[in-house]
């Protein structure tokens, strides 16, 4: 998904329980998922190519760096894996056909009305997302020569199947919709984690930037 998207969802979903010195940090290691090592490789950090279960164990890998971070007062580091993993969960929604298959069953549905973690879809066999075509993805992406490559690309390439922003369609507004509550339910999932480890309050009041970084 284009970086202004992602900067919209990350802020929507956040800017109530952090602060703007601290929610700056998240959506820089947000954006800073798409920077040129990442886009190939790496399909665990965007859910490209089907890797779902990699992509999955990405997020628990993440989440235990927050967690740890947060034990050692790594304040930074914490926000900082954060932001990565609402990137990747952002990036399932726009870049699998997660929003196509939850529309099959709610075809009436507005895209504020989509559940991002509906169970019958994430297990679904017919769950995929978009293959990253490598070099042929690149040039695809440069506005004077997507017109021409984007249709001889594959059915399952990325090029062909992602929402990354208005003008691929009218699925778009479904797959920010859901980016942006699974961010919410993210940060929720997480507060339940740190209660569940011990977390002290003071420590999390820190990660959220209300108290004096150390």
């Amino acid at each position: 998904m284009k970086s202004k998207y992602h900067i919209e969802m990350t802020r929507n979903a956040l800017s109530d329980p952090f602060t703007e010195k601290a929610l700056r940090t998240i959506v820089r290691a947000n954006v800073w998922q798409d920077r040129p090592r990442n886009q190939f490789g790496h399909d665990y950090i965007h859910f490209d190519g089907s890797a779902f279960e990699a992509g999955q164990a990405y997020i628990r890998d993440q989440k235990r760096v927050i967690i740890a971070s947060l034990q050692n007062e790594k304040l930074l580091k914490a926000r900082k894996a954060f932001g990565q993993i609402t990137h990747t969960w952002q990036d399932f929604y726009s870049h699998s056909n997660y929003v196509r298959l939850w529309l099959q069953a709610h075809p009436d549905a507005a895209p504020d009305g989509i559940n991002p973690s509906d169970p019958a879809i994430l297990n679904s066999p017919e769950l995929r997302s978009g293959v990253n075509y490598g070099l042929m993805e690149f040039i695809s992406m440069i506005p004077l020569l997507s017109k021409r490559i984007v249709p001889r690309m594959p059915a399952d390439s990325h090029a062909k199947m992602n929402m990354d922003g208005p003008e691929t369609g009218p699925l778009f507004p479904y797959a920010i919709a859901a980016g942006q509550k699974r961010t919410a339910q993210l940060w929720q999932e997480l507060l339940e984690e740190f209660e569940e480890e011990g977390i002290p309050q003071d420590r999390i009041k820190s990660f959220l930037g209300r108290e004096k970084d150390n």
